[in-house]
């Protein structure tokens, strides 16, 4: 799947946008903080808000269901590699005409030293980073510390690369998010298998790191995100597809059927990364970034859920808690809380 380029994780956190986004999908609000001040007092109107409410739901939805059935596809015999393959494939087939049309000899001027650092940052590398900790940790690991990590190591990074400062609700979000991770990783030391849990939480820590990272050094380079995405998952594709057709089993994949195969496509290539972008996108350009971090907060909560049914994983009393604490501190510290608690007009 495309992998998120045009909002900073696969978990919707922030969005920017340039100016040929803006033209083609609409304006989007950047991610200055005057932005999301802005959009803490102006209410939009109503059909808007609505409008705004139905993209950004959309988007959590899908983003939830494809953590689940990243999970969901390593029970049932995909390996990492097989998931990484689906995860790129279908947005490479898809942008590989926007890739050559836009100039492959400086990456769309991306340039190609840029670019293929973000490649290593958010392609083949992230994804198996992700898919192979759920491979070792339960469901509600995943959807909890990949995206605090990325918001905590965004955080960080925005501090050392920019020079911004952290705001109060940045430190308390922070605060709230570290504790959320001290409680999965409680939970983690209880598990019979403890040490291949934390190796786990490890993997989805570095995922989540990988990720801050990659949004940081966007926004620092102002990258087009279309652009992006498409240097992105065509140069994950070139460099991935090679080494798995030589090496990989595909045989726990083949297995499984077409069935399972076509869900992942539709999950890994198109849902999560092309769909849930758009939406999101169309989120935040009519309620605004700080009304749109509330969509990607909600992602963990509602991921935990959704696994319930689908993978009778059960979260226990650390998880329950580790996961408040996040959604909480997502809340808090992307200003949506505040947003939610305003009074509307």
């Amino acid at each position: 799947m495309p992998p998120l380029p045009v909002a900073d994780s696969p978990f919707g956190m922030h969005l920017s946008a340039s100016p040929a986004t803006a033209k083609a999908f609409g304006p989007t609000p950047g991610p200055g903080a005057d932005s999301l001040r802005s959009m803490t007092t102006d209410t939009p109107a109503r059909p808007a808000f609505v409008a705004g409410l139905g993209w950004g739901l959309l988007a959590a939805a899908i983003w939830a269901n494809y953590t689940v059935l990243a999970r969901y596809a390593v029970k049932a015999g995909f390996s990492p590699l097989d998931l990484t393959l689906l995860r790129f494939l279908p947005g490479a087939l898809i942008m590989a005409p926007f890739f050559f049309r836009w100039g492959w000899r400086d990456l769309g001027g991306i340039g190609w030293r840029r670019g293929l650092l973000l490649t290593l940052l958010a392609g083949p590398g992230f994804s198996l980073l992700f898919m192979s900790g759920f491979a070792l940790a339960p469901l509600a690991h995943g959807a909890v510390i990949a995206p605090a990590c990325q918001m905590l190591s965004g955080l960080v990074l925005s501090a050392w690369l920019a020079h911004q400062r952290w705001s109060r609700e940045s430190a308390i979000g922070a605060g709230f998010v570290t504790l959320g991770l001290l409680f999965i990783g409680g939970d983690g030391l209880l598990h019979a298998e403890g040490a291949w849990t934390l190796l786990g939480d490890g993997l989805f820590m570095l995922a989540g790191i990988s990720w801050g990272l990659f949004g940081a050094l966007s926004r620092r380079w102002h990258v087009d995100p279309l652009r992006l995405t498409a240097a992105v998952v065509v140069l994950s594709l070139a460099l991935f597809a090679p080494p798995y057709l030589l090496w990989a089993d595909p045989g726990g994949m083949l297995r499984a059927g077409a069935g399972p195969i076509a869900l992942q496509v539709l999950a890994q290539g198109l849902g999560a990364g092309l769909v849930a972008v758009l939406a999101y996108s169309r989120a935040a350009a009519l309620l605004g970034s700080g009304r749109a971090g509330f969509f990607g907060a909600i992602v963990p909560g509602a991921a935990s859920l959704i696994a319930i049914p689908v993978l009778g994983e059960v979260p226990g009393p650390l998880q329950v808690a580790g996961i408040g604490a996040v959604v909480l501190g997502l809340l808090v510290a992307f200003g949506a809380a505040r947003v939610l608690l305003t009074r509307r007009d």
